[in-house]
C-alpha cells in the first residue's frame, strides 16, 4: 500500500508470518538497527542481530524492565557488546519497534517472541518513511537516557 509516497506494509500473525517478514527486513541492514521492546525473546531475530553487529551493522537496543527475563534477548545482547538500555519510563514501555537504517520502521502489536508471532491475533506494519523513522529514532532518545 502507499499512502502519500510512503510505502506500508500490513501483515497479520499468524497467517501471514509476521516473524518471517521481520527477519527478511533485518537482513537487509546496512548500517544501523535501533530496537524498542516490550519483551524480546525470538531466538532468530537474537541471531540476526547479533550477525549483523559482525558485519559492522551498529545494533542498539531499549527493553522494559520487567520483562528481563532469562530468556530475553537483552542478556545476549549485552553479553555481545551491542549498547542495549533499560528503558527509564516510570511505567511500562510497551513499544515493539525496529528502525532499519534510519529509512523503515516496523511496529505494531506483535512483540517479537514465538507467541506473538505464532499464537496472538497481532499486527506489524512495514513504513518505509524517513521522516516517521526518525520520529521513532527521538522516543528511543528519550527513553534510553
Amino acid at each position: 500500500m502507499q499512502y502519500n509516497d510512503i510505502v506500508i506494509e500490513t501483515y497479520f500473525c499468524p497467517q501471514d508470518h509476521c516473524a518471517e517478514e521481520i527477519l527478511s527486513e533485518l537482513k537487509e541492514a546496512k548500517e544501523s538497527i535501533t530496537l524498542m521492546a516490550y519483551s524480546f525473546t525470538d531466538n532468530n531475530m537474537e541471531k540476526v542481530l547479533l550477525e549483523k553487529q559482525k558485519q559492522d551493522v551498529k545494533i542498539q537496543g531499549l527493553f522494559e524492565k520487567q520483562q528481563l527475563s532469562d530468556y530475553s534477548a537483552y542478556h545476549a545482547l549485552k553479553k555481545a557488546g551491542v549498547p542495549v538500555f533499560i528503558d527509564t519510563n516510570p511505567s511500562l514501555m510497551h513499544h515493539k519497534v525496529f528502525i532499519i537504517d534510519n529509512q523503515t520502521v516496523i511496529t505494531g502489536s506483535m512483540n517479537p517472541t514465538r507467541r506473538g508471532d505464532e499464537g496472538n491475533d497481532e499486527n506489524i506494519l512495514i513504513i518505509h518513511d524517513p521522516q516517521i523513522a526518525s520520529k521513532f529514532l527521538e522516543e528511543f532518545e528519550r527513553l534510553s537516557r
